[in-house]
């Protein structure tokens, strides 16, 4: 151990420091324990919130969608000899599964009058599960996604979001009517509305085999899934005819990288989007909403850092005949201000280490036996979540470390310059 550490630990640990130059230095480690702890609560906590939404969002959609171009140059809008496509995504690496999606908008019915707009998937139930999280939202969750012919029932079947078979009034058992003009041209429309005819839409139904509820608002108020080939029909599509690809990579984080692979290796005529551009505003917002907390919550470790600044300069004052005689003794200018420095870095390392254990004893508790609890039918989960990333650990110590430090300069320099006449001239 140097000898300036040494010093500056007597300094922090000397009796004639008490009153209030100990009251502050408490203070101060204090402020810096209770700074540090709450960066990391807070962090976890948004952490947490973001991964439940980004879960819930991404989870409900895929990590990667292929769709085709639209444009004068492509004959068709829809995906033609989709297996293609899937037989080479099977081999490629990173990638976990992928499923063939047709997506419409239509008028969903009840018989007797309640009616609402829906997005429609046509899934293929075996491969959709590997990819969407849907399976584990459903109110029957046991029985999975029940779709298609279904012996014993007339109609096909159907799957609601919770808010939308509300809305409709209508629940598993009931039939439902899906409405199309997909088969219909604008000439079609034209001339029905021209002859006083009308339109005539396709009428399809469906039997209500089961709900959903993922707590995402636009999912559960309007969305449907039957049947790839129950879709297919009622659009008009061939059996090889699809609109999009939905695609799950291994790690979600390179769902970017992987998109940019798969536009090179497969590219046009179609088009790849990941995750993040589905969302892009909200999980800005949300990183935004984690730095503006961070840098708000730092005013307390900046608190404390002026604590630092006074108990040095205190320090100095009480200490100066001290430091006139260590100057008379062959102390340098810089062994002078390493001293102080290091005691204003003691009062930051200990706060430091210590807000670090407080903050992850903390949020390791709320993982683990869920003592803050949240009503689930306002907020979708039971428990406040919390997710504790060492990049956070490691941004809060810097932040702190690095305030303790700027705040011991000033005094430090301060002390520094004293002249070892003018320290020692009032010693008795």
């Amino acid at each position: 151990m140097s000898y300036e550490l040494f010093i500056a630990r007597r300094y922090l640990r000397s009796k004639h420091n008490a009153g209030i130059v100990s009251v502050i230095t408490y203070m101060a480690s204090g402020g810096v324990i209770l700074g540090v702890a709450a960066l990391i609560i807070m962090l976890s906590v948004l952490n947490g919130f973001s991964g439940e939404v980004k879960a819930r969002l991404i989870g409900m959609h895929a990590h990667v969608v292929i769709k085709k171009h639209f444009g004068v140059a492509v004959e068709h809008h829809h995906i033609e000899n989709y297996q293609e496509i899937l037989d080479q995504l099977a081999d490629f690496p990173g990638i976990e599964a992928a499923t063939p999606i047709v997506e419409s908008k239509m008028i969903i019915a009840r018989k007797d009058g309640d009616i609402d707009g829906v997005v429609v998937w046509g899934v293929d139930p075996e491969t959709f599960s590997r990819v969407s999280d849907l399976p584990q939202h459903l109110y029957d969750a046991d029985q999975g996604l029940v779709l298609g012919k279904i012996e014993g029932f007339k109609h096909p079947g159907i799957v609601l979001g919770e808010q939308l078979s509300r809305a409709l009034r209508a629940g598993p058992g009931d039939d439902i009517l899906l409405i199309t003009l997909q088969d219909k041209t604008v000439d079609d429309i034209v001339s029905g509305i021209a002859s006083g005819v009308g339109l005539m839409p396709k009428l399809n139904g469906f039997f209500i085999t089961d709900t959903f509820e993922s707590g995402m608002w636009q999912y559960d108020d309007g969305f449907a899934f039957i049947s790839l080939a129950d879709a297919q029909h009622i659009i008009g599509f061939k059996e090889n005819e699809i609109t999009q690809i939905h695609v799950k990579v291994a790690d979600i984080e390179q769902a970017t990288e992987i998109r940019q692979q798969l536009d090179d290796a497969i590219g046009y005529p179609y088009k790849f989007n990941d995750w993040t551009s589905l969302f892009p505003q909200l999980f800005q917002w949300m990183e935004m909403e984690k730095w503006l907390g961070f840098i708000a919550l730092s005013l307390i470790i900046v608190v404390a850092a002026f604590n630092i600044t006074s108990i040095l300069v205190m320090s100095i004052l009480i200490k100066t005949p001290e430091i006139g005689i260590l100057k008379t003794m062959g102390a340098t200018v810089q062994d002078i201000r390493r001293i102080f420095v290091y005691q204003g870095m003691v009062i930051g390392v200990v706060g430091t280490v210590l807000g670090g254990i407080v903050g992850f004893v903390l949020c390791y508790a709320q993982q683990r036996f869920q003592l803050i609890s949240l009503p689930g039918d306002v907020y979708w989960i039971n428990s406040l979540p919390v997710d504790m990333q060492l990049l956070d650990f490691l941004a809060v110590a810097a932040m702190s470390l690095g305030t303790c430090l700027l705040a011991s300069i000033y005094p430090a320099r301060k002390a520094s310059s004293l002249l070892p006449v003018e320290a020692i001239r009032y010693i008795i």
